[in-house]
């Protein structure tokens, strides 16, 4: 009998083994992690170039990234989706109004960390910001033209596709215009950029003007060529603008880098999904500077 009750404790003994053997080997769950892209605009190749930054960073087992482009009269159900979605992270694109401001501030209340990319809302309790430092660039700009034209007028024809570039840069160079008060700035601001060949032969005309800046990738591109002109400057995210400079077409070239700019949204958008960094990340992505 006590060989019989030893056997039978040992058998027990091994089958508790085998069942704590298989207790410990981890489950295979499918994690997911859903994160968006809401913008407010049309797309284009510099917002596709964000994308392509942002999906190059987030191509990580589990991770779902969507792309929303959306109109104005679409915005309250973007609200709503944003604050309303079991996303991870929200990178975020719209002018700075009441509405995206609130829209972010439910989204940040409903527990979705959002970084905004392109235009800031300074405003908000967003939790990371990527983009251009487009005053900057323009205060560069501005001084620019103030060291190289001793008086006149230079025009600033301007288009971008994120909001509130084109007041950002201009702004910037007035400022830097101020190194030269006998030279005066104006802006043109363009809402098709398919106007920009005839804008710029109507301002080549006139006999003040001493320089001219193409703000935008597709208003130089439009632009570029239209009319015989001097001090010529542009601000494109295109890689073919660099032959325009390469080849005497412009002698400044500011290059922005919008697939840098999804890059590195999307790293603080990995570090907020997984509970790392908690603190306000302002993230300006240097832009190329050439210039004559």
């Amino acid at each position: 009998m006590k060989v019989g009750w030893l056997r039978r404790c040992t058998l027990g003994c091994l089958l508790m083994v085998l069942g704590c053997g298989d207790r410990s080997t981890p489950l295979e769950e499918s994690f997911q992690f859903p994160m968006a892209v809401f913008i407010q605009g049309r797309r284009n190749d510099f917002w596709d170039a964000v994308i392509k930054g942002l999906k190059s960073r987030l191509n990580l087992p589990g991770v779902q990234l969507e792309t929303v482009f959306f109109t104005p009269q679409e915005r309250e159900s973007v609200k709503a989706r944003m604050s309303n979605g079991e996303w991870r992270a929200i990178a975020f694109c719209a002018p700075d109004d009441a509405w995206a401001r609130q829209a972010v501030e439910e989204a940040i209340q409903s527990g979705v960390p959002v970084v905004l990319i392109g235009a800031d809302l300074t405003d908000t309790t967003r939790l990371g910001y990527v983009g251009t430092y487009y005053y900057d660039a323009g205060r560069r700009a501005g001084a620019w033209y103030a060291r190289r034209v001793p008086a006149g007028e230079v025009a600033v024809v301007a288009g971008h596709p994120v909001p509130r570039a084109v007041s950002e840069f201009w702004e910037g160079f007035r400022h830097g215009l101020l190194f030269n008060r006998n030279l005066r700035a104006r802006l043109v601001p363009l809402s098709n950029s398919r106007n920009a060949p005839s804008v710029i032969r109507k301002l080549a005309s006139e006999r003040r003007l001493r320089g001219i800046f193409l703000m935008g990738a597709e208003v130089a591109q439009q632009g570029i060529g239209s009319a015989s002109l001097t001090n010529v400057g542009a601000l494109s995210w295109r890689e073919s603008a660099k032959q325009w400079y390469l080849s005497g077409q412009v002698n400044l070239l500011i290059r922005e880098r919008p697939e840098e700019v999804g890059v590195r949204a999307a790293n603080l958008m990995r570090n907020l999904s997984q509970g790392r960094g908690s603190d306000l990340q302002i993230v300006y992505v240097p832009y190329e500077w050439r210039a004559r």
